[in-house]
């Protein structure tokens, strides 16, 4: 039989299995980290032999340290900057006392517990500093949480990787150093892990900046190339960095990432898509061919040393540093209760453990197994136990039922207003979306979250985060926007509840257009935007909850067509659950109905009560 070489088998065989487990965390609804750790460890020389991470030799470290630039710029690609400002101080503590603590606390618990010799428990500590964003961001887009919660722990994973990954390399050089390995002292060992910061961060910034210059000018890059002459830059500038300052590659990539966003590149929703793919395949590979490059019997050796070490990483320590780091800040018990909860380990823990357990190993400290055994452990952990239970420990704190249930509101003016203000009245978040400056003020200035720009750009749309949306409505006074940024929504960012306004027949709508949105027509028929701003404006109309009567009402006899003109029905609220009205919602007895009329509100009051008395009369 010819050969066949087992690198080529083993890289194949890992991608395959890798998107496989991929697969299988969606389809059960588990963080695909869970099934990658099980599938390599049964893929590995410890289990069926097939993959064989030994056969890359020196390759494995080039494609970890290559995917990892990719994953970390992803991560910081898709942050959201304007968020991440509103919660800079909470993120500063955690990725600064927050990092400090976690290291003294790990490094106490690897001695005492795992009983680590001082030295390796130190490197142990500085590792388990970092989150990773690999872990954290696919955990919170199944856990609907309020958006400050969910950016707090983003922007930790995504900025303390670097600064962790970069902490566990200086302390092993100081580390090494006092064994006689390296001529390195605590002295140099700081000034190495301030000079790769800064390395990196220059070298990122400057990159992301030529490479958002190149991207604007099609002349110079075609767009049908974006994407690859974006990964080359990303991979050359990691190389530049790692030149000029070993390890200092992954700051690189994450300050490329927040770079590249400032830039506002034309074609960066392209990009993003295109780095998510890439960021998928990357987990897959190299989450699977490390846990297969870990010995199993190496891990069950740690036995109940091993878990306790980590239920206190857990229980202990990441409690007492998210405490200490949010405790004078705007964050509640429940939300720093969740932060608590919430601190899974990723692929640069894993990459970088990897790296350790050679260099001490070499070095002659043979407890350099030791750290990558507890420390896949606690990534397998952390990842599992903490994966399964968020939406849970939301639920109990009382987080859950928020992000998931945001509206964006495409209008600014008095009726796109006045839409927030019911949905807020009933604990809906709402997000403004105009590209008129004032209007995006005025909607500040009263509260709301906005963002300004045109709806029907895509790359607006995904900067304003839609894809995480569950309803939008467009109340502008162009009907045709309206449809237009309606079927955006849908077909390109797969919002399920996508509503437009439209104006009646006498404005231009056209038949085709009506029958374009069918029964998904917002408010449930056609209406004047225009004129009810100015009345909105005017002081002459207004908004006001309307509680259906339980005896009068027959179920599902009124429609929104049934009403008067002067009374639009905005949503039913219904034993908690706000729905938009559309032309097929029919409301009952009990339910609460969101109206905006022009009516005194005794007046609209009376009317209403009118029609359901003659409809549960006529029955």
């Amino acid at each position: 039989m010819h050969h066949v070489d087992p690198a080529l088998l083993t890289i194949a065989w890992a991608t395959v299995a890798g998107l496989l487990a991929q697969v299988v965390g969606a389809r059960w609804r588990i963080p695909a980290i869970v099934p990658l750790l099980v599938m390599g460890m049964l893929l590995g020389p410890s289990g069926l032999g097939v993959v064989q991470p030994a056969s890359l030799g020196g390759g494995l470290s080039v494609i970890v340290k290559l995917a990892v630039a990719v994953i970390l710029f992803d991560g910081a690609l898709n942050l959201r900057l304007r968020e991440l400002r509103q919660a800079a101080r909470e993120v500063r503590n955690l990725v600064t006392i927050g990092v400090l603590v976690t290291w003294i606390g790990a490094t106490l618990i690897a001695w005492s517990i795992a009983q680590l010799s001082l030295p390796v428990a130190i490197v142990f500590g500085a590792l388990m500093t970092v989150t990773g964003p690999t872990v954290v961001q696919p955990l919170l887009r199944r856990v609907p949480l309020p958006r400050p919660v969910k950016t707090v722990l983003e922007g930790e994973a995504i900025i303390i990787d670097p600064i962790g990954a970069v902490l566990a390399v200086a302390v092993v050089d100081i580390v090494l150093g006092f064994q006689g390995v390296a001529p390195l002292g605590v002295i140099g060992g700081a000034w190495a892990y301030v000079g790769r910061l800064l390395v990196g961060l220059v070298c990122g910034v400057a990159g992301g900046f030529l490479l958002s210059f190149l991207l604007k000018r099609p002349k110079l890059v075609p767009h049908e190339l974006a994407n690859l002459v974006t990964l080359a830059a990303v991979w050359g500038v990691f190389a530049i960095s790692e030149q000029l300052a070993g390890e200092s590659g992954i700051v690189a990539s994450v300050a490329m990432g927040l770079a590249m966003q400032r830039g506002a590149v034309p074609s960066e929703r392209r990009i993003r898509a295109f780095k998510e793919q890439l960021t998928v395949l990357g987990i897959s590979l190299l989450f699977l061919l490390l846990a297969a490059n870990l010995p199993l019997s190496v891990v069950i050796e740690e036995g109940w040393r091993g878990l306790l070490t980590v239920l206190g990483l857990m229980l202990i320590v990441r409690p007492i540093s998210v405490w200490i780091s949010l405790r004078n800040g705007t964050m509640g018990w429940r939300e720093m209760a969740f932060i608590s909860w919430i601190s899974p380990r990723g692929i640069v823990a894993a990459s970088v453990a990897s790296l350790f357990a050679l260099t001490l190993t070499e070095a002659g400290l043979v407890e350099g197994h030791r750290v990558l055994a507890i420390t896949f452990l606690t990534i397998a952990l952390t990842v599992t136990i903490q994966g399964l239970t968020a939406n849970t420990v939301a639920r109990l704190l009382g987080l859950q039922n928020m992000g998931g249930r945001a509206v964006v509101v495409v209008g600014a003016g008095p009726l796109g207003l006045a839409l927030a203000e019911t949905l807020r009245r009933h604990d809906r978040p709402v997000m403004l979306i105009d590209r008129n400056s004032a209007l995006v003020r005025q909607a500040s200035a009263a509260g709301f979250e906005t963002y300004e720009g045109n709806a029907l750009d895509e790359d607006v749309l995904a900067s304003a985060q839609l894809q995480e949306t569950e309803t939008m409505v467009a109340v502008t006074t162009n009907s045709e926007v309206n449809t237009l940024a309606s079927h955006i929504a849908a077909d390109a960012f797969g919002v399920s509840r996508a509503y437009p306004a439209l104006g009646p027949a006498e404005e231009g709508v056209s038949e085709r257009l009506l029958e374009r949105v069918g029964g998904r027509i917002a408010f449930g028929r056609a209406l004047n935007v225009r004129a009810w701003e100015g009345d909105l404006a005017a002081g002459r109309a207004r908004t006001f909850d309307y509680v259906v009567p339980v005896t009068n009402a027959r179920k599902g006899a009124v429609t929104a067509r049934d009403l008067p003109d002067s009374i639009v029905p905005l949503a039913v609220i219904r034993g908690g659950s706000l729905e938009i009205v559309t032309a097929e919602t029919k409301w009952q007895g009990g339910d609460t109905l969101a109206v905006l009329t022009t009516e005194a509100e005794d007046a609209a009051s009376a009317l209403l009560n009118k029609m359901h008395t003659r409809e549960s009369g006529a029955t």
